[in-house]
């Protein structure tokens, strides 16, 4: 008999995948992240790090693991009164959250590492007269602290928001970039290296429709791009796709997760783990 657990708000929770759903390729050698010392959660969707992270009496989201698997950012509030929360690693213990430096003075939300994890990458309304006029912002890690944010682009000024950064090994910039005039988005691609990131463009069709595509994640190597959608044939509100991208630049037909990923709700925020091992969502209510 199933059990349906309805939370307050946005948790983050965890499933286990195999990694081949998406890529051949292996995971790459890197330091291992402990994941609160947790019970693998196997082929099912568990709630990730409760008491620790996820909270029943608060909504939590975006989560971002660096590569060292020593430190964690992730999301706590509703949007747009968002602060991201920090978690550090000292030998084997880890440091209670607390709101990261760089947004103690403003709201922020969507954390991302860059896969050398020199860069952490973010939305926020920083500097804005209006606390919803989201657009994207980064610190570097010098030695062990985190540098002074700085803001990347502003697309379209306060028409135009950018939301949930990913970023690829050559330095590839993905976001989604939401129309607040005519509520919709696209994904759009930068290239980001140390200096300053190039203008953004339309990564166009198949991805990009007449309808809303949003919150992408894409692989380190940049060989395939999942993310959500609300195009016609779906399970309900927006649903996640995946996309792989072919040798001449291009990106395949999508295809639809299914209902493993998909719900009658909106699904968004789905992030992996830099070891390839577990999916991260933020749902608002699952069955177990």
């Amino acid at each position: 008999m199933k059990t349906k657990i309805v939370l307050p708000g946005l948790i983050i929770t965890i499933i286990i995948i195999n990694q081949n759903i998406f890529s051949q390729k292996p995971a790459p050698e890197q330091k291992s992240f402990d994941y609160f010392g947790q019970i693998p959660p196997g082929d099912s969707v568990k709630i990730f790090a409760p008491g620790i992270i996820s909270d029943t009496a608060t909504k939590e989201g975006a989560l971002a693991i660096s590569p060292n698997g020593d430190e964690v950012f992730f999301v706590r509030g509703e949007w747009p009164y968002t602060k991201i929360m920090y978690m550090a690693k000292s030998g084997n213990e880890w440091a209670l959250p607390d709101t990261a430096i760089f947004s103690k003075d403003c709201w922020a939300t969507e954390p991302a590492f860059s896969p050398d994890g020199q860069y952490l990458y973010f939305s926020t309304s920083k500097g804005k007269s209006d606390i919803k006029y989201y657009n994207l912002w980064r610190v570097k890690k010098i030695r062990d602290r985190w540098s002074q944010p700085e803001s990347l682009f502003d697309v379209g000024g306060d028409t135009i928001w950018e939301f949930h950064p990913t970023i690829t090994n050559d330095g590839l910039l993905y976001f989604c970039y939401w129309d607040v005039k005519n509520q919709t988005g696209d994904i759009y691609v930068s290239r980001c290296p140390a200096n300053e990131c190039t203008d953004p463009i339309n990564i166009g069709v198949p991805i990009n429709t007449g309808y809303s595509d949003v919150d992408p994640f894409i692989d380190r190597d940049g060989t395939y791009m999942i993310f959500a959608s609300n195009r016609a044939g779906g399970y309900g509100g927006h649903d996640q796709y995946i996309s792989f991208k072919n040798n001449d630049g291009t990106w395949t037909s999508l295809k639809n997760l299914g209902t493993k990923f998909n719900t009658q709700h909106d699904d968004y925020d789905m992030d992996i783990s830099p070891d390839d091992k577990y999916i991260f969502m933020a749902l608002y209510n699952f069955t177990t």
